[in-house]
């Protein structure tokens, strides 16, 4: 039997924080819905159907990247990882800081 292939210390702290991401990613979409949902029942505008959709198909993609990831440990691993990364920054940018 092979014994299995470990990944990089570099991969692994980039695992990591595309890990972190993800998980947050994932809180952002569930408060996204939460506060939607508040807004609605209150008469107030929140945050709109366009960011909790958004969000909510940012966290599905993190999160499949992120099983990518911990899944292998070949080049596929970096590239999922920078593949969260990137869907993180870009919704990040798009409905928080721009």
């Amino acid at each position: 039997m092979e014994a299995a292939k470990r990944p990089s210390r570099t991969y692994g702290i980039l695992r990591a924080v595309s890990g972190v991401l993800a998980v947050g990613m994932v809180l952002l979409a569930l408060g996204n819905i939460g506060v939607q949902f508040y807004a609605n029942s209150r008469d107030l505008p929140g945050p709109g159907g366009l960011s909790v959709v958004s969000h909510v198909v940012a966290a599905l993609l993190v999160v499949a990247g992120q099983i990518v990831a911990d899944r292998y440990a070949d080049w596929k691993a970096p590239v999922a990882s920078l593949g969260v990364l990137v869907v993180t920054g870009a919704t990040l940018w798009t409905f928080w800081w721009a």
